[in-house]
């Protein structure tokens, strides 16, 4: 699957327009479409936005690659019932476990016990 393609999917799965997707970036509306067309190509700093908003790795992106992340954080996105402060810990909480998963290590050992500190 292209990256337009893919940017438009996950923008369809979020509910969100290309305006508001181009304000959370930084660009204008008509650039997203030129993305989503496949007429040009993001920055690298761009590619990492758009994974950022979109909640999907640069590898996703690119790759087209699944993993947990595109599909848990849109549904924190999506659910009205958090609170925004909510929203951005759970995001935060499932980002460093993804990152960690990729790079075969824990943010907690094994060996530490959360429920005594």
């Amino acid at each position: 699957m292209s990256l337009g393609k893919i940017i438009i999917q996950r923008r369809k799965v979020l509910e969100i327009t290309q305006r508001e997707l181009a304000m959370g970036l930084g660009v204008t509306p008509q650039h997203i479409s030129l993305l989503e067309q496949n007429k040009v190509a993001p920055s690298l700093t761009l590619l990492a936005g758009l994974a950022k908003e979109l909640g999907v790795s640069v590898d996703y992106l690119v790759s087209g690659k699944e993993g947990i992340i595109t599909e848990t954080i849109p549904a924190i996105k999506a659910d009205r019932r958090l609170k925004v402060k909510a929203k951005k810990a759970l995001v935060a909480l499932v980002e460093e476990i993804y990152a960690g998963e990729s790079t075969g290590q824990s943010s907690l050992s094994r060996n530490d016990d959360v429920t005594n500190k």
